[in-house]
């Protein structure tokens, strides 16, 4: 399963929800792939590579193959092909030759992801632009992190799944739109418990059962450059986000 974590708006915790699925995954014994489509190269510098200093810029610039640019990480199961922030300078160039661009994660990485992991996790930037649109055709499926209270991240989830939507019908049927996952939830906050029943009474069942709570764990974690499971492995949003391994799983699963 290759699988998109995408939303239009900023700072709404896709590279937080990537990590900690990721993370969660892999102690569930999946073989892991994590790729950072972000420049902005946060997930790399939790998931740190080692035992090589390749990246996508290499892969997207120069051809390096994929098998050259993917290492593991200091966490069991998971392997990453990192990015760095020159990626950005990329991106005027791709569009020289567009279709090919629009291809080129897929054409580069699809088969060995398939072959080598048992679940792909593709973090993407904060829009809609080319290199989110490399990872919807690369993907089979997708999902959109929301931030609760928020309904600015609302309108980036409608964006979002109307570009999953519009990504499917066009250029790649594979694609599947997973769920949205409610994250930074705090129920003592009335805003928040009121933008999570608008949410489900609103979409249904294209929202995860599990959310993520607004945890102080998750930010010390981040801070520390771990996943919140490393950091305290018993807080409620370590176990959050083992519960939505789970139900993922279960979706995948068709259960």
């Amino acid at each position: 399963m290759l699988i998109s974590v995408i939303n239009n708006k900023g700072g709404v915790g896709k590279s937080t929800i990537t990590q900690g699925l990721a993370h969660s995954l892999a102690l569930k014994g999946k073989k892991v792939l994590v790729i950072d489509q972000d420049p902005q190269s946060n997930t790399s510098s939790v998931l740190t590579p080692i035992g090589g200093n390749k990246t996508l810029y290499d892969l997207y610039k120069d051809g390096i193959p994929a098998k050259d640019c993917i290492f593991p990480t200091p966490y069991e199961g998971i392997s990453i092909l990192p990015n760095i922030n020159k990626t950005d300078t990329l991106e005027n160039g791709l569009y020289a030759d567009v279709h090919k661009s629009y291809f080129l994660l897929k054409d580069s990485v699809q088969d060995y992801a398939t072959n080598n992991f048992d679940i792909t996790l593709v973090d993407c930037p904060p829009n809609l632009g080319l290199f989110v649109l490399q990872a919807l055709i690369f993907s089979n499926a997708a999902l959109v992190p929301i931030e609760a209270g928020s309904m600015y991240s609302v309108d980036g989830f409608v964006s979002a799944y109307e570009a999953i939507q519009g990504a499917s019908e066009a250029v790649n049927h594979q694609l599947k739109f997973l769920r949205a996952v409610v994250n930074k939830v705090d129920l003592r906050a009335s805003i928040h418990k009121s933008s999570l029943e608008y949410l489900r009474r609103t979409f249904g069942d294209k929202i995860f059962k599990t959310t993520i709570p607004a945890n102080t764990d998750i930010q010390k974690a981040e801070a520390e450059r771990k996943t919140v499971i490393r950091y305290n492995p018993h807080c409620s949003g370590a176990k959050r986000f083992k519960s939505l391994a789970d139900e993922l799983l279960e979706i995948i699963d068709g259960k």
